[in-house]
C-alpha cells in the first residue's frame, strides 16, 4: 500500500515540476539572419486579431490600398455612365 502511496506521489510531483519548468524560446530568424518580429492584425470586418510578421502587414496594407483605388475608380466609371443618358434611354 505504501508503494502505491509512493508511486502516485512521484508521479505527482514530477507532473507538476515538468509543467512549472520554463519552456525555452527560441528567436526566429530569417534567411538572412535577421530577428522575425510579429504583431497582431485585427483584418477589416473581423474581430479576430491575426498573428502576422511584420514586414507582411506593411505589404498588405500598400495591397488593400492599392485594391481599394481600383474599386472606387471602377464605381466612378460606373456612375459616369450611368448618368450620361436619361432614364430609359441609350445610344442611338
Amino acid at each position: 500500500m505504501n508503494l502505491i502511496r509512493t508511486l502516485s506521489a512521484s508521479a505527482l510531483v514530477v507532473a507538476l515540476t515538468s509543467c512549472a519548468a520554463p519552456s525555452k524560446v527560441t528567436d526566429e530568424r530569417d534567411a538572412k539572419g535577421n530577428k522575425i518580429v510579429y504583431v497582431y492584425y485585427t483584418p477589416t470586418g473581423s474581430s479576430i486579431p491575426v498573428r502576422v510578421r511584420q514586414d507582411q502587414l506593411k505589404t498588405s496594407d500598400d495591397d488593400a490600398a492599392a485594391s481599394q483605388k481600383l474599386i472606387l475608380d471602377a464605381q466612378r466609371e460606373s456612375s459616369l455612365r450611368s448618368t450620361q443618358f436619361p432614364i430609359g434611354g441609350g445610344p442611338q
